[in-house]
């Protein structure tokens, strides 16, 4: 039986327009920060917050820090891709946690750590790229023009020049000014996998790898055996960036092309991410 070409291709371009691209925007970029701040209100001597900068349509980019501001730093950030919230929401869970928890461990973490979590990165767009069409995680300076495209209609494209985007900026002045030991960038859909900038020692990843199985027994979550850990160079990335700030770095790619329901990121995903958070502030409280 032919199949007439043209009744195909009309076909086709409906199932295109009518099936969603999958985004993970499990509530507004306002409503998450407007639950952090509230947060942060209720524990005024544990928690704080401030604008590190503004976006390209000048939206502030908001940083929130708890704990002792004397104690080992670890950044956490999320949504440096607009459409890839999940890093949003379990960073929220484990502040809370930290505030709320009469947990030994949660109160440890807030007298010897000071938590930084930027919970919106790209805070003017509900998608991949920025207001400028620019994939911010392929325009950090350190290696830039090694990864992403050149095209500025790709969704990879690095944009015109290395760190020319305003997010970027913001992000570089913090790794600069509040000089974490530990940065952790979270992303969705391509993995699971962890990711480390290459150069950190195989010593202190032995030790992360270990202190989770430990740590997984008390508070759970799952290891590297779910979440192997990879190498890379990141050029153009955030982690790179950090990276030659001092920071140790990691990337974390949550889960594969399936988009988890809400009740999966507030169980198992949010478990994931306490255990990554304990480990990497017992390494540096």
């Amino acid at each position: 039986m032919q199949v007439n070409k043209k009744v195909l291709a009309i076909a086709i371009l409906i199932l295109v327009i009518t099936v969603p691209t999958v985004f993970a925007n499990y509530e507004t970029k306002a409503s998450v920060i407007s639950k952090y701040k509230a947060l942060c209100s209720q524990y005024p001597s544990l928690a704080s917050y401030v604008s590190v900068g503004k976006s390209v349509e000048g939206r502030d980019i908001w940083l929130f820090r708890f704990g002792n501001s004397s104690g080992g730093r670890v950044l956490w950030d999320a949504q440096l891709h607009g459409n890839e919230d999940l890093g949003s929401e379990t960073g929220y869970l484990f502040a809370q946690w930290l505030l709320t928890s009469s947990n030994s461990r949660a109160k440890y973490i807030l007298a010897h750590n000071w938590v930084l979590i930027i919970p919106v990165v790209n805070i003017d767009k509900t998608g991949r790229t920025n207001a400028h069409h620019v994939n911010l995680n392929r325009n950090f300076v350190t290696g830039w023009g090694k990864s992403g495209s050149s095209s500025s209609t790709s969704s990879e494209y690095r944009g015109p020049s290395a760190g020319s985007e305003a997010e970027t900026k913001v992000m570089r002045a913090v790794f600069q000014t509040y000089k974490p030991k530990w940065y952790i960038n979270t992303h969705m859909f391509g993995g699971p996998r962890i990711y480390y900038r290459s150069g950190m020692s195989s010593t202190t990843i032995s030790t992360l790898k270990s202190r989770m199985t430990t740590y997984a027994a008390t508070y759970g979550g799952r290891t590297s055996s779910y979440y192997p850990f990879t190498k890379i160079y990141g050029y153009g990335y955030a982690i790179a960036d950090a990276y030659s700030f001092g920071a140790q770095t990691l990337l974390v790619e949550y889960g594969n092309s399936n988009l988890p329901s809400y009740s999966q990121v507030t169980t198992t995903y949010y478990k994931d991410s306490r255990l990554l958070l304990i480990v990497v502030c017992s390494m540096c409280g």
